[in-house]
């Protein structure tokens, strides 16, 4: 049977590329009254995994056929109510997509996509438990100095102490560190900080905590880590460590609330218009 639709489909895809079917259109294959056109095989060939092109084609047209074959066969031998049922939920599904997706296209034309941020503090205020931390998170910075720095007790007394006067002058000379972080902006996890700093161990990581200072010299540098802010884990997030999720929440929740707005209009209209009656 293999060898049979493998030699089918070099025959179809050699000698049937330039058939042309009464409406004009060109034709790679044909079953019965059907046929696969040349603009349904292209779009079918594009989201192949094959390399080879003519094992490509033959991969198609073998399955296009399988399919048109057991359609065909299904609709002759399946009863009555299996066909129906079938129909049904073809035409439901169908319905849904139409209707979901007319729904999704008015609420994106219409929704206000700017961030409120009285909305924002609300959602966070009346959902705090969902925000319990399930790890450690900071704002700190860090700064790498090569082994051979002329400064590094000024370096290491500023960026313990980390006043704004400190920052300042670390920024000047910032273009003689090897890698650094001065600005304390965003929170960090303990998951990346140990992925960024993979000489943190168990140990050290606790010393940071504890100290809210840690160096650490290898071969290469000396790493200098200030810890400005921390939040440990089991307590609740700050509000910006979860903005993102906030921002999610409210534009979901508008979009439920213009969802069912847009619902209670359009039946009010075609009632309004008789076009609906509900006895």
């Amino acid at each position: 049977m293999y060898y049979k639709l493998f030699f089918l489909s070099i025959f179809l895809f050699f000698s049937s590329c330039s058939f042309v079917s009464d409406d004009n259109s060109i034709n790679i294959a044909r079953y019965g009254e059907l046929f696969l056109t040349k603009e349904e095989f292209s779009s079918l060939i594009q989201g192949g995994e094959i390399n080879d092109s003519i094992s490509m084609a033959n991969f198609i047209i073998n399955n296009w056929a399988i399919e048109k074959i057991l359609i065909e066969r299904a609709e002759l031998n399946l009863n009555e109510t299996k066909l129906q049922k079938i129909k049904s939920l073809a035409d439901d599904y169908k319905s849904n997509l139409l209707s979901e997706a007319y729904l999704e296209a008015l609420v994106n034309s219409t929704i206000n996509l700017e961030v409120d941020s009285f909305e924002i503090v609300n959602l966070y205020e009346n959902n705090k438990s969902l925000f319990n931390l399930n790890e450690d998170i900071f704002k700190l910075v860090y700064i790498e100095l090569p082994l051979d720095f002329s400064d590094t007790y000024e370096v290491r007394s500023k960026i313990r102490r980390f006043k704004r006067d400190d920052q300042i002058f670390l920024d000047s000379i910032s273009f003689r560190f090897k890698s650094f972080s001065l600005t304390t902006d965003n929170w960090i996890s303990q998951n990346i900080l140990m992925k960024k700093f993979p000489f943190l161990t168990n140990y050290s990581y606790r010393s940071l905590k504890n100290y809210n200072f840690f160096q650490f010299k290898d071969s290469l540098s000396l790493y200098l880590i200030k810890i400005k802010e921390s939040v440990r884990k089991g307590d609740i997030s700050p509000i910006d460590y979860v903005l993102p999720t906030l921002e999610y929440m409210s534009l979901n929740k508008r979009k439920k609330e213009l969802m069912l707005s847009i619902k209670t209009d359009i039946l009010k209209d075609a009632l309004e218009k008789n076009k609906l009656e509900i006895y």
